[in-house]
Formats: C-alpha cells, structure tokens, sequence
C-alpha cells in the first residue's frame, strides 16, 4: 500500500473477496492489531501453499508479483470495492429480470403468556392437608427426627419451633395432626411452656390454643411465600414416588383426543384431571387424599361439578377411589392411565418435562377466574381463551385444540372480543390480567371465586364442629372432651339445634359465616 489504510476498509473489502473466493481465509486480513497480508507461496491451513493467481495462467508469475511492488491508493481500493460488489450482484441475479430484493426479517410477535397470573398452587379451606404415605418419605423422616431433637434451656425455643411448623406446612400436616405433634414432640417445648427465669420453663394455659395460633402463623407465612413463588413450592423438593411421571402420561394420554373435553362439562372434566395431575406433582405420589370442596377451589368449579367430573373419571378409568371419607378425613385416590391409544417416540418412552408443574398452575389459575362464572361465557369460553394465549389464533387451530366446533370458537371469539380481550384480528390483548378483570366487573362477576371460597370454608368448619359435637355427644359423661380447645371461639360451644332437638345446620352454616366475616374484618 502506497498510503495506510483503515482497518474497517480491509475488513469490507476482505469479506467481499470471501464471497467470490471460498478458499481465501479472512484471520489475517481482519484483524485489527496483527493484521497482514499472507505472502505468495506461504503455507495455508488447508495445507497447501497460496498461490497467485494469474490473468493468463501460461504467463510469468514474476510479472505478476512485480505488481505488487507498485504500491496501491485508497482510491484503488474503492475501485476494487465497487468491481467486487458488482460482480457480486450479476452472479446472484443471473436469469433474473431484475435484482431480488432481501426479504426484511419479520420479527414474530411475543403473545401473551399466562405467567402474568399468580395465586396459590392448591387452594385451601383451612390448611394444606393434601395426605400421602409419607413414612417412606426421607424428608418426612427427617422432620420427625428434627421434631424429637430436644432443644438445651438456654438455647432459643422460638426459633426452632416456628421453623418446624413451617417445614410441616410445607409437607401437608393437617391441624389435628399438628396439635398431636405440639403436645410431646420436645421440638415444640416452647408450644407448650414459656421462660420462666433464667431457665425455668413453665405450662402454658392454653396448649391448644396458642399452639393454633402459631399453627395459622406458619400457614400464613408459607401461602404468602408460595404466592410469591409459585414454581417452587412443594414441587420444588418433592421427591417423586412415580406422581410426576404419572401426571406427565395423562397430560400426554389425555391430549391424544381433544373431542372428550369438549363444552362445559368436558371442560370441568379436564380442570378436575388437571388439578388431580399438580396435585400428584406436588406430592409426588400417585395415591393421595383431597376433599372435594379443596379440589373444586383448585380447578375453578363448584364441588357438586367436581363430584359429578370425579364419577365420570372414575368410570372412564382416569382415577380409583381407594378409601372412602370418614368423619373430617376426605376420599382417597389413586390416578391410573386408562386404556386409551398413545402415540409413542420412536426411541423410548419421553422423560417427564420439568415444566408441567408451572403450566397445569397457569393453566388452573386462568380456568378459576372470577370471569369464567358468568353464564354467558362458562368453561368453554375459557378454554378458547386459554388456547388463544397458547399459539393457537385460527380458527381451525382453535378447534383442533379445544375440540369445540367452528361455530361455537366464532362466537366465543366474538364475545371476548365484545369484553375487550381479543382485538379485531383476532389476537389476545397484551394486559391480559387487567383485561380480564375489567371484563370481569363489567359482566357483575367480580368476587364470585373469593365468596364460593368463604362459603366452602364455612361447610367445612360447619362439619367440622357436627363431627366434635357427635364425639361429644357419643363419650361417657366422665369422660367428656373438652371444648375449649379449637381456635374458633364459635366452635367451643354446642351445636345449635331447633325447636324439635334435631340439628339446625342452615342455622349453624350462618353462625359460621358471620363469624368468618368478623375475622377478615378484623384482620383487615
């Protein structure tokens, strides 16, 4: 070069000359700091020389190379640049009628996700008393064995106590248990006595009650830690016994047919299974045991809906009843893979995906929205919607996946749209969570989910204090239970009863619900 040269020139005009020459390599000419220009006859990394190459190839290499002793300008280089390029457009148009333009890249448009929803993996009643045969469990019997470590007297009682109740929130134990565990486990000394001293210990009035009390500290503690973080829950330390795996074949089984989910009743049907499904990716077990009141909460239904979703999968072989409920203990089940034809991979049965546990969460808590309660709409719209935020934008698309007819996916296409959840091209809106709260007080359905949920709370303390009233009632006068010792005041008395002596339990059911109210009231 007869004049220095800019890095970013040398590397244009290299990157050009590599698209006419494949076997030119481009290390040494574009870099910066080293850069150089590779001498005839020097090895290549091919393993072969470079080699010049010549107008006319029976000509004289030494001519040749005496023209590099010339010396070139920047203007040569332009030159060069602009000869290049041109040759570079006849090659890519030849038999063409004219140059193709370079398609722009569509950039594909983010749809909305159901991640913007939070709430509570399974929603309780009371406490999260999802039961399991945990005695093969190693965490299970690892928090028995903290449970029996003895605390020394000068050593913090507090501290270790609050941390076992929430480890045994996190591992489903219900109150009765709870309370079982509060009165001899010696973790749990500061449950039963206060400091008195330096190192004396001494009995507290009331075990029970302030053991309850701490009991709805830790359930409070680990719901808002949930919410926070739904993916990792329960499921995140969950040793699998053969749940996860189960769940991941009915997923895979029940999508094979999408035509058996279909309408309202299909569409209850598939949130129950789904609910039974994160139910067993959270334990990790196949056979657990859930009230249907629970169960309704979680898949966004009423529980005379799961109770009729349940018979109709138990006799479609989804799931086995193993015991039946007794007293405040609920049924048991069992999920079992019906005999249905599964198309399978070529190379083996696939592995379960570690993401199951977060869709079947965002696909319940999109289906036990306040607005699917409206009459207008019902599961089946839901359905559309949750496929419409999953991919699916065509109307085919939209039956294939719901199973629904095409007339009915147009209608409810037009209905959301009417409620401003999808826009006229028949795409879901980008806010979907306000969106579908706004939808949800135009049509007067706001709240719905959050009332059916006080409701079913109070049927199951209402049953709760039927149950403690027969014990008492069934006991021995000298050895009558004590009443004193449930944590609703309204519980520690009698029953109430009619005129006739039979028991009122409308009358009871509205005793408990004031009572609730009176609490949240309270509490706010």
């Amino acid at each position: 070069m007869a004049e220095p040269v800019a890095a970013g020139a040398v590397r244009s005009l290299a990157r050009l000359t590599k698209q006419l020459h494949s076997s030119l390599d481009l290390s040494p000419l574009t870099n910066p700091r080293t850069g150089c220009v590779r001498l005839p006859a020097s090895a290549h990394r091919s393993g072969t020389c470079s080699t010049p190459v010549l107008p006319d190839p029976d000509g004289d290499p030494n001519e040749a190379l005496a023209a590099l002793s010339l010396g070139a300008t920047m203007l040569d280089l332009r030159r060069l640049s602009k000869h290049l390029t041109m040759m570079l457009t006849v090659l890519n148009t030849a038999g063409t009628t004219e140059p193709t333009p370079q398609p722009k890249p569509r950039t594909p448009r983010k749809s909305p996700r159901l991640e913007v929803l939070t709430g509570p993996t399974i929603v309780e009643t009371r406490a999260p008393a999802i039961r399991c045969n945990l005695e093969d469990d190693p965490r299970h019997a690892a928090l028995h064995a903290a449970l029996s470590t003895p605390i020394r007297p000068r050593d913090d009682h507090s501290g270790p106590a609050f941390s076992a109740l929430l480890r045994m929130a996190a591992n489903g134990w219900r109150t009765d248990d709870v309370l079982s565990a509060a009165r001899t486990a010696p973790a749990l000394e500061y449950l039963r006595t206060g400091r008195y001293g330096g190192t004396g210990r001494v009995q507290r009035p009331d075990i029970d009650r302030f053991a309850l009390r701490q009991w709805d500290r830790a359930l409070a503690a680990w719901n808002r830690w949930t919410q926070k973080h739904p993916c990792r829950g329960r499921a995140e330390t969950t040793t699998d016994k053969g749940g996860r795996f189960r769940a991941h074949q009915i997923q895979h089984a029940a999508g094979t047919d999408p035509t058996q989910w279909s309408g309202n009743a299909g569409v209850h049907r598939r949130c129950v299974l789904d609910a039974l499904c994160l139910i067993a990716w959270e334990t990790g077990r196949t056979e657990f045991d859930i009230d249907q009141r629970r169960l309704a909460l979680t898949a966004g239904v009423t529980q005379p809906t799961a109770s009729r979703a349940l018979s109709w999968l138990r006799e479609n072989g989804w799931i086995t009843r193993v015991d039946t409920c007794r007293g405040t203990r609920s049924d048991r089940y069992r999920l079992d893979l019906p005999a249905v034809e599964v198309r399978t991979e070529s190379q083996g049965v696939p592995a379960p995906d570690p993401l199951l546990g977060t869709r079947l969460h965002q696909t319940l808590l999109h289906a036990r929205h306040d607005l699917w309660t409206s009459a207008g709409l019902g599961g089946a719209c839901g359905a559309t919607h949750r496929a419409l935020l999953s991919g699916h934008h065509s109307t085919s698309s939209l039956s294939q996946a719901t199973g629904l007819p095409a007339a009915t996916v147009t209608r409810h296409l037009r209905l959301l749209q009417d409620l401003g959840l999808v826009t006229r091209c028949g795409r879901a809106v980008k806010k979907v969570v306000s969106a579908m709260a706004a939808a949800a007080v135009k049509l007067g359905v706001a709240g719905v989910i959050e009332a059916r949920q006080r409701l079913y709370t109070a049927e199951s303390l209402m049953w709760e204090w039927w149950q403690r009233e027969l014990a008492w009632r069934r006991a021995p006068r000298s050895r009558k239970p004590v009443r004193a010792e449930h944590p609703l005041p309204l519980l520690r008395g009698r029953f109430p009863t009619g005129k006739d002596g039979r028991a009122d339990f409308a009358g009871a059911l509205g005793r408990v619900l004031a009572s609730l109210s009176r609490a949240v009231a309270l509490a706010a």
